[in-house]
């Protein structure tokens, strides 16, 4: 059965967001849908490509041009990282055919791709970003705590909505773990610190909400703190986390500031730092990263679906106060604290703070507003529950 996606919205090919454009290229981590959801969207008589096939993919590299001759459009490429040199090829097809649409395009990793986008398809494509399931998506209503951590244990993989089995879950996440994390990046990249890498993405996983200390992170992984800062830009750019820089109101100085780490699925690093129950990981030391985690990972799902531009920072003062997250879209800026438990007043930022920053609204995502509405904390701040937070309108 079709669970549908909240980014179908903008495969119209009239009045959509896309319809300047021939080639449409969705990009996210492995097993999240895309190539399901081009199939659902796709009319009669679109070709598809699977580069996943062994035999079709040989052929492609073997002699791309030649390939590209039995290629007829409207088509469908699927896996593109595996056959990189297709994108000269895909411009020549744009050019012959212009209708909005008539090139798709998926990928799960960003390096190569977008290389050959920049040097082949520069105008010609509009590049989306598919993530997992949202719990908007899900229909996920939580009456309990304990129903929140239970949805974040499931991950937000399509495979395991709704997989209450513990021992099922374990082995599919122990199967994308090897397969897609430790086989795909280290072979598309020439890693050959097996055991490293493996321990590597271990650490980013306990890591997660936390300040990146490079120094430290190479040091308990035996590597260089180069090769730390190497490996993270790959886990980045597969879609597996996100680099979430300080926010400065001077766009340079975010470049250079410490930043933070998050997963782009609370779940999933959940699984892969051991906390793999959610009754343990509801009571663990890592709940409230965890909880954030999946705030920001919400956040990012809705505007990428949207195809809107925004940005999301993190905000610390040099006496000790913090936002956890500011958001900047359609012109406005946003501030989002997440605590697990009841918030008090005296960790929020104060209003002199808010109006310096310039925020619109400031909102408090807590699981004790559950089943309660919203109320609010201070002048400034108000709480609500995590699935009912304003920037999340769907209306």
């Amino acid at each position: 059965m079709w669970k549908k996606r909240e980014i179908e919205g903008l495969f119209d090919k009239t009045s959509g967001p896309l319809r300047l454009h021939a080639v449409w290229m969705v990009l996210g981590p492995r097993q999240v849908g895309k190539s399901s959801l081009l199939r659902h969207m796709a009319e009669p008589g679109r070709i598809v490509v699977d580069l996943d096939d062994l035999t079709i993919r040989e052929a492609a590299n073997r002699d791309p041009a030649l390939f590209a001759q039995d290629l007829r459009l409207p088509l469908t490429i699927d896996e593109i990282q595996y056959a990189p040199a297709l994108l000269s090829q895909v411009k020549i097809l744009a050019d012959r055919e212009r209708a909005p649409g008539s090139i798709w395009i998926t990928g799960s990793q960003n390096f190569e791709i977008m290389k050959g986008v920049r040097e082949s398809l520069a105008g010609r494509v509009a590049i989306l970003n598919l993530f997992g399931l949202s719990i908007f998506e899900k229909g996920a209503r939580f009456e309990t705590p304990q129903d929140f951590f239970s949805c974040v244990s499931e991950t937000t993989f399509p495979a395991l909505f709704g997989v209450n089995d513990a021992h099922i879950r374990d082995v599919y996440l122990n199967g994308y773990v090897k397969t897609y994390i430790e086989r795909d990046v280290q072979e598309l990249l020439g890693i050959s610190k097996r055991r490293e890498f493996e321990i590597f993405v271990k650490l980013c996983a306990l890591r997660t909400g936390q300040l990146i200390n490079y120094e430290s992170l190479a040091s308990d992984a035996g590597i260089s703190p180069a090769t730390a800062k190497q490996w993270l830009s790959i886990l980045e750019e597969s879609f597996l986390i996100k680099i979430v820089p300080p926010y400065a109101s001077n766009r340079n100085k975010r470049i250079v500031k410490t930043p933070k780490l998050y997963f782009l699925d609370a779940g999933l690093a959940a699984y892969i730092a051991g906390w793999r129950e959610p009754g343990t990981l509801a009571t663990s030391p890592m709940s409230g990263a965890f909880f954030e985690n999946v705030i920001f990972a919400e956040l990012v799902r809705f505007f990428s679906n949207r195809a809107k531009s925004f940005d999301i920072c993190f905000w610390r003062s040099r006496d000790g106060e913090e936002i956890d997250f500011i958001v900047e879209v359609g012109g406005k800026k946003f501030a989002i604290e997440c605590k697990v438990g009841t918030p008090s007043p005296k960790g929020l930022a104060k209003a002199k703070r808010l109006e310096e920053l310039e925020l619109s609204n400031a909102y408090v995502a807590t699981l004790t507003a559950l089943n309660r509405a919203p109320w609010k904390i201070t002048e400034q701040w108000t709480a609500y529950s995590p699935i009912d937070l304003p920037l999340l309108d769907r209306r």
